[in-house]
């Protein structure tokens, strides 16, 4: 019986995001983080072998992602101050993410449609930021101004205006695509307070098990965006 290279793919993923499940569930670092790490590259490769258009900025979204796991690895193993690294590269990931969604709307159609949404939605990353940036600073080693704290303070506005543009975009084209987009940054803003939890105010079992099953379903997620070939605009409501 002959395998498609999605099906090697897919069966891939599948066992290795058990693997990184039972490293979360038994404890054990190297497994999990080994594991974690052969995900994302698996999506780069997916993406361009199946998605029927390709983006600049969402495959370097995706690259961007899979070079900080491949940091997190050997920082686990090396240095730990490789994970500042991995945050920028992060961030790299999450703006071109930010650009792939905002290029499509035309704002003042949409400005001019949900004024009221788009307050609302301002003042709710303003809190959001607030309480992320309390609860970092919480952390004894880590004073305001500082790079480690401009670095916090970057990551956590970037994953808010993801969350708020894929809304947005959502809301502007009323497509499937939208709506998996939407639900991949909302997973995206819990699983960083989740990780703002277990590293800042209590580092317990129970919100690793939490972050860890967040992260499977983001990635579920991504794959499905990937893999079903939806990528393209169906409709714009104006």
């Amino acid at each position: 019986m002959k395998f498609s290279k999605l099906q090697l793919v897919t069966g891939l993923l599948m066992v290795v995001s058990s693997l990184f499940i039972v490293g979360v569930l038994f404890n054990f670092e190297t497994l999990k983080n080994l594991s974690r790490a052969f995900i994302l590259p698996s999506f780069v490769y997916l993406y361009f072998t199946e998605s029927e258009t390709i983006s600049k900025h969402f495959a370097v979204f995706l690259i961007s992602f899979a070079i900080a796991e491949c940091i997190k690895v050997v920082a686990y193993f090396d240095s730990i101050n490789l994970y500042n690294l991995s945050s920028v590269a992060y961030i790299f990931g999450y703006v071109n993410l930010l650009l792939y969604i905002v290029k499509s709307i035309n704002y003042k159609q949409l400005v001019s449609k949900f004024k009221i949404l788009i307050i609302v939605l301002i003042v709710f990353n303003g809190y959001l930021i607030f309480a992320l940036n309390k609860m970092i600073l919480a952390e004894n080693t880590i004073e305001v101004f500082t790079y480690n704290f401009l670095i916090e303070c970057a990551y956590n506005i970037c994953i808010l205006l993801v969350l708020s543009f894929s809304l947005l975009n959502y809301l502007y084209h009323d497509s499937k695509k939208g709506i998996l987009l939407f639900f991949v940054s909302v997973c995206i803003v819990l699983l960083e307070m989740v990780q703002v939890a277990y590293l800042f105010v209590s580092s317990n079992y129970t919100l690793n098990v939490i972050y860890s099953i967040l992260l499977i379903i983001g990635f579920c997620l991504v794959y499905t965006y990937i893999v079903t070939k939806i990528n393209t605009y169906y409709k714009v409501l104006f």
